[in-house]
């Protein structure tokens, strides 16, 4: 594995931190102690909400995503400008500056995403072209610079709008922009979904370990910022993880995963394309 160090040590003159979250809750639950560790270092990480946007108006909600909602509690009206607050919680809590990309979530796409079944399986043939438009909605420059680093979700879960965030961060590894990868939770919370994830990834592009953050001192504001999403913590935790939603019980079970490899050592990991890590040592 790669060796656990200060995340200091990793910055490596880069100023510009990136994070590309498909959903209002990703980064705080699968790094925002990392996002916190670089705000205490004297930076500004940005998180940026990739399928955020507010359903269309002028379109029914398809009855998928009408079930959804009455999960969370909340009606059409509600259910974004909910989310966005949360975010913006989560965001303070963390140090990052925040924003949200002109995409919509999987279930407010039409009737593409009817299903669970569809909502975890492949991408829509429709929708190619968005890795490509993501990256043309992000504030780049057109030469990759190494002062800027851009994180990517590695599609643990498969989830559509992962998988789909995660293509756009494999091509923008593939122009030459450092990307590091990192593991979604709470997907990654179950048996082998990691190991499953990346031995698909790794028939087309074999990923390595770039970085074992150590996160211990900053862990409860981790916690923190993931307790600023209460409307998703029943369903992320009592239904998907299968664990309570208070904070001891979030804690236990986040920190069982993030100590695991590591000698008891509570961390958030991060993956690199194997050819970019070559390209960056030769």
């Amino acid at each position: 594995m790669s060796s656990i160090s200060a995340l200091p040590d990793a910055l490596a003159g880069t100023t510009r931190h990136l994070f590309l979250s498909p959903h209002y809750d990703d980064i705080a639950l699968s790094v925002g102690a990392t996002v916190r560790l670089l705000a205490d270092q004297g930076l500004a990480p940005e998180t940026w909400v990739v399928f955020g946007s507010e359903p269309y108006t002028t379109e029914p909600l398809s009855a998928f995503a009408r079930t959804l909602h009455d999960a969370w509690g909340l009606n059409a009206e509600e259910v974004i400008a909910s989310r966005q607050a949360e975010e913006q919680q989560a965001a303070s809590v963390m140090g990052a500056q925040t924003g949200v990309l002109p995409f919509r979530d999987a279930i407010y796409r039409g009737n593409r995403y009817r299903s669970n079944d569809d909502l975890f399986g492949p991408p829509a043939a429709a929708e190619s072209s968005l890795p490509e438009e993501i990256i043309g909605s992000l504030v780049l420059g057109a030469t990759p610079t190494t002062s800027t680093r851009i994180y990517a979700p590695l599609g643990v879960g498969r989830h559509v709008d992962h998988q789909i965030v995660f293509l756009a961060g494999m091509e923008l590894a593939t122009r030459g922009w450092e990307v590091w990868f990192y593991e979604d939770i709470p997907y990654a919370l179950k048996p082998n979904a990691l190991e499953n994830r990346l031995a698909e990834i790794s028939e087309s592009f074999p990923l390595q370990q770039v970085a074992w953050v150590p996160v211990q001192s900053v862990w409860e504001t981790k916690l923190d910022a993931i307790l600023s999403y209460p409307t998703q913590l029943e369903m992320v935790f009592r239904n998907y993880v299968g664990v309570g939603t208070s904070r001891d019980e979030i804690s236990a079970a986040l920190g069982t995963y993030a100590a695991e490899g590591s000698g008891g050592i509570l961390t958030e990991r991060f993956w690199q394309v194997a050819q970019a890590l070559s390209d960056e040592g030769s």
